[in-house]
């Protein structure tokens, strides 16, 4: 969601909340004028209920405001949470509100010591209540639907409650007017069992959300939607948190160890819309790694090697199929400044990793070197004629020295690094190819023991 769609979300539930308080404080003054007129013991319960309702929306009002705040270092999930916080203790209202109506209403069926003064008026009145707490219901329920709040779902429990028990105080102050007074504080009664009713199921929810529950089905729908989409190989835990209206989801994916980074981005991006589609208004986090498989060495072999700090690069894996086991050669820079003695503590840790890993692994050579990355190095090619003509010499039985071209000479500290380019048969195949280059290296090689490197390109003819 983007900051203009959350700035609109937040505008309308701060409107629907101050509409929801000035009704309140609209139906409070009124009930009690009337109840105090009546002696209804019925519209008394409703005047405490609208009372006790403006308490409830005050709290709610001041709780979405506080819930629209963006999160920041202390609420790094937002603050969410106020509403959760305000239904629960509107919840607790309700409760001693019902209470206290039941209390009095059966004390009024025991002592019958009550005279109740009706008119058209007061009948009038109640129904007018009733069409405005419709209409608050309505706008309730939308913002409610619309952003999954929590305040404004015990809102609308409460105010549909307000609704039923407005009708029935209606009918029994009618069978009161017709010679049945008691038909008063029976409708009190049942105005105040249906109050708890609904607080009860409100309740279960905003404990529930207190204590991280999800509902299965939640957490199987987002299973599903993984388990339909062909790239990603396999997944971990599936944890959601809600916090107010937002459900956070957060997921680690394995995709195929062949996977580019950019074929990760637009899984990510299919995994996100998916979701969001199915569940919408959530913040989906997700890390997404390549799984490897058993068969990937190289991959596996580099995984553990680069995990280690002193190991700078990796070169020259090379693995042997040897029936059906393999040995694998592989070159390490370490740190310069890393000992004997520390390096092949290194070796012996990465060894038994890669061991544990491939399980058909019969031997690991591991060749030491000390990282070259920031060494310097002098080109001095104009001035290394004589070694490159002597270089042709030397390779003339396995190539023409005329197809060697682009030379590259490079000196440091009196060693060598040798590359160019070499031309070979474009019919040749690659494996005989590597031979004749892995036998001109070693030739070059031999000229001096200062040559260290030799790089060659091969390229067609």
């Amino acid at each position: 969601m983007d900051r203009d769609e959350e700035s609109i979300k937040n505008s309308y539930k701060k409107k629907v909340a101050l509409f929801s308080l000035i009704v309140s404080v609209v139906l409070v003054l009124v009930k009690i004028l009337i109840a105090v007129l009546s002696n209804s013991m019925g519209v008394f319960s409703e005047a405490i209920n609208n009372g006790l309702d403006l308490v409830a929306v005050l709290i709610t009002f001041l709780a979405v405001r506080m819930a629209t705040r963006p999160a920041d270092k202390d609420h790094t999930y937002g603050h969410g949470k106020y509403e959760n916080l305000s239904a629960f203790f509107e919840i607790i209202i309700i409760t001693i509100l019902c209470l206290f109506i039941i209390y009095r209403a059966i004390e009024r069926i025991i002592l019958k010591n009550f005279e109740l003064n009706l008119n058209i008026y007061i009948f009038i009145v109640l129904a007018v209540s009733i069409a405005v707490n419709i209409v608050r219901v309505y706008f309730i329920g939308s913002a409610a639907k619309r952003y999954n709040s929590m305040a404004f779902k015990s809102n609308f429990l409460n105010y549909s409650s307000d609704i039923v028990s407005s009708i029935i105080v209606i009918i029994g102050l009618f069978v009161s007017s017709k010679g049945y007074p008691l038909a008063d504080p029976i409708a009190s009664i049942a105005v105040a069992l249906i109050i708890m009713g609904f607080s009860a199921r409100l309740a279960l929810k905003v404990i529930r959300n207190f204590l991280d529950y999800i509902p299965a089905e939640i957490t199987e729908k987002v299973a599903k939607i993984l388990d339909a989409i062909p790239e990603v190989k396999s997944y971990g835990k599936i944890q959601i948190h809600e916090v107010g209206d937002i459900r956070f989801i957060n997921l680690g994916i394995n995709v195929d160890d062949n996977t580019y980074i950019t074929r990760m981005e637009k899984t990510k991006e299919k995994i996100r819309q998916e979701i969001l589609s199915s569940l919408p208004g959530s913040e989906i986090v997700m890390e997404i790694k390549p799984s490897l498989s058993e068969d990937n060495i190289d991959c596996t072999v580099k995984e553990v090697l680069l995990n280690e700090a002193f190991v700078k690069d990796i070169h020259n894996i090379f693995i042997y199929n040897i029936g059906n086991k393999v040995d694998i050669s592989v070159h390490l820079e370490f740190r310069s400044t890393l000992s004997l003695a520390e390096s092949e503590r290194l070796t012996e840790k990465t060894e038994a990793e890669i061991k544990e890993k491939i399980k058909n692994l019969r031997n690991l050579y591991i060749h030491i070197e000390d990282a070259k990355k920031d060494e310097r190095w002098d080109d001095i090619t104009a001035t290394s004629e004589h070694l490159i003509e002597k270089i042709k010499e030397r390779i003339s039985a396995l190539v023409s020295p005329d197809t060697c071209h682009k030379f590259t000479i490079l000196e440091r500290n009196g060693a060598y690094n040798v590359a160019f380019h070499c031309r070979l048969d474009r019919d040749m195949e690659v494996e005989k190819a590597h031979s004749i280059i892995s036998d001109i290296e070693d030739r070059i090689k031999r000229i001096s023991s200062n040559i260290r490197e030799v790089s060659i390109h091969m390229e067609p003819i």
